[in-house]
């Protein structure tokens, strides 16, 4: 029995994550040869692709020429042309800033009122245009890009190998946070190694479908298939989780897949863009949960839940931690300034006498974490398997996104240490926005008598 009340809760939380973190582990190892797309080779099937940049304005983001010139020159080293370059914006300004860019600029008319907010919004705009110009047949594929987004030659070889292949009318790949690494707050970017890590569950999912979780960009969906579904989805925020959901609704199991085709993109530059497009995340799952079937339903809640908790589990194993060090700490320093005090030189085997005199005096402390039946059976294993998980999926997501970047050998080697230090901040920061954004959004319910909050939609700096 655990003695210690703090321990208990603490214990109990643990125990709840171990079936994520078996999940977790398992679908690394299961779609690691899938993961990225390696099998290339420049086969002429040549569909026509849309490449669609939705941005709130390319003006005021200038990243999004950079976007712009990836598409440019990865079509022209794999010898593809039948492409044509869509931006859908809400800036009238784009189409002088975009003028010199070989694309196409679609301004979302001001009067335009659909049963869909923000980015969905300007989605379904992009629609309705295509339906005007006849390009919603089963021949052209829409590929969605954020303002970030920034693709590569093998993105191009691997979508075209999707379609080629006739692996489903829908697809995604991983994406990875390499761009402006060094610029971004070193918390939040050091942060974005769970994204990275978790898209090896999103193979899973898009095998799998309903997926879970969809990512907006590096989504390649056939030109029908999102004119026939559309974005009218209410004034939710996770536009693209709903999406994956109906897709699975009206075409089946068998409609979607993984082209493994990588996208790369960027950090939240700041904690405040960190916490506010986690919020937005969360907000959009909240919203989305009635109208899912119960299975799915019952998914979501756990993994929302999981979020929720994690940020209590971090507070109390830290808590946990420093009730447990702090006084060793103290002990060790008292020692020292007597020493300093009465000019007594330092003597090793004095020094280890009193360390281990330091841990028997506290051994009501540690006695629950050494004693109790618990952490002597294979409980305790499998306590200490969830938790190599979790440092195991920063240190592979951070391998990822650094693999791209132009970052010397040593400086990511130090990268990786610091992000092994920093896992408890780390854990901390990436579910607290979880945390607030349950209660915040059920507290609004709660107020209005159910009529949800329209939540703005915060843009992050780019």
């Amino acid at each position: 029995m655990i003695d210690n009340p703090a321990l208990l809760i603490a214990t109990i939380l643990w125990i709840f994550f171990i079936p994520n973190a078996i999940k977790l582990f398992y679908r690394f190892v299961r779609n690691n040869r899938q993961f990225i797309e390696k099998d290339l080779r420049r086969i002429p099937n040549d569909p026509k692709i849309i490449f669609q940049i939705t941005t709130k304005s390319a003006t005021k983001t200038s990243v999004v020429k950079r976007g712009i010139r990836s598409i440019i020159e990865s079509c022209k080293s794999t010898n593809y042309s039948k492409y044509e370059i869509l931006v859908v914006t809400e800036d009238p300004n784009d189409e002088k800033t975009l003028h010199s860019m070989p694309c196409k600029v679609l301004c979302v008319d001001k009067s335009f009122n659909p049963n869909a907010i923000k980015k969905a919004r300007a989605l379904q705009y992009a629609i309705l245009h295509r339906r005007k110009l006849k390009q919603q047949s089963s021949d052209q594929w829409i590929f969605h890009m954020d303002d970030e987004s920034y693709v590569v030659t093998q993105t191009i070889l691997s979508i075209l190998k999707f379609i080629r292949e006739k692996r489903g009318i829908a697809s995604e790949g991983p994406i990875f946070y390499p761009l402006k690494f060094e610029k971004a707050n070193r918390i939040t970017a050091l942060a974005e190694s769970m994204r990275s890590f978790g898209c090896f569950e999103c193979v899973t999912h898009m095998h799998n479908p309903p997926p879970i979780h969809m990512h907006g960009s590096n989504l390649l969906v056939r030109s029908d298939v999102e004119d026939k579904i559309g974005w009218e989805f209410g004034p939710i925020l996770a536009e693209d989780q709903r999406f994956g959901y109906e897709l699975f609704k009206k075409y089946g199991r068998n409609s979607m897949g993984w082209h493994g085709g990588i996208l790369l993109e960027q950090p939240p530059l700041n904690i405040k863009d960190h916490f506010m497009q986690r919020r937005r995340w969360v907000i959009g799952n909240l919203q989305n949960i009635e109208n899912f079937s119960k299975f799915f339903k019952f998914r979501l809640i756990y993994k929302c839940t999981s979020f929720f908790l994690g940020f209590v589990s971090g507070v109390i194993s830290m808590a946990l931690a420093m009730y447990i060090n702090i006084p060793k700490v103290a002990s060790v320093f008292s020692y020292a300034i007597f020493d300093w005090n009465n000019n007594i030189s330092f003597d090793l085997f004095v020094w280890l006498d009193r360390i281990t005199h330091i841990n028997s005096s506290y051994n009501d402390i540690f006695r629950p974490l050494t004693d109790i039946q618990i952490f002597d059976s294979t409980l305790a294993l499998i306590l200490l398997f969830s938790w190599l998980v979790w440092l195991l999926s920063y240190q592979v997501g951070l391998f990822l996104n650094l693999k791209y970047t132009k970052i010397g050998w040593l400086k990511r080697i130090f990268l990786h240490i610091q992000t092994l230090i920093l896992a408890p901040v780390l854990g901390l920061l990436e579910s607290f926005p979880a945390f607030y954004s349950v209660i915040e959004f059920y507290f609004h319910k709660l107020l209005r008598n159910n009529k949800i909050k329209s939540y703005d939609f915060y843009v992050i700096k780019k």
